[in-house]
């Protein structure tokens, strides 16, 4: 098949310089820099740390089009740790949503919202396998 893999999830943010600070500084990604697409539009592509084949994960596009609450992004990433993840993350003031746990019959899941500067709902979660929690008793 010829599709590999996502080249990146584009979010529309207002501002590009605060976004870049929100998802490195408070959630840890990388950038590779501000990148200019011509006639006033720039971009910014971030990755986790460390980048598998420095595959891009999220671009974050500058728009000056108003930002509707109606059509933002709903995505989720997968974290080790979650509940100390919610502390730090409310710890720098930043909107998250309460804990939540719950079982499927192959994971263990503990997961909250957090909302960026432009009101995008990022799910994280983590996902423990429940063989893995069997074992461990």
């Amino acid at each position: 098949m010829p599709i590999q893999q996502i080249g990146g999830v584009f979010v529309p943010v207002s501002q590009l310089e605060r976004s870049i600070l929100f998802y490195t500084e408070t959630l840890g990604l990388i950038c590779r820099g501000i990148e200019d697409w011509g006639d006033g539009k720039r971009g910014a592509t971030l990755f986790f740390d460390p980048h598998p084949e420095h595959a891009a994960m999220l671009t974050l596009a500058e728009t000056k089009d108003p930002i509707s609450a109606q059509a933002n992004l709903n995505f989720n990433f997968k974290c080790s740790e979650a509940r100390e993840l919610h502390a730090a993350l409310q710890a720098k003031g930043c909107r998250v949503t309460d804990l939540e746990t719950w079982d499927s019959p192959w994971n263990h899941h503990i997961m909250f919202d957090a909302f960026d500067l432009d009101g995008h709902r990022i799910n994280l979660i983590e996902m423990v396998p429940i063989l893995a929690l069997q074992a461990a008793k």
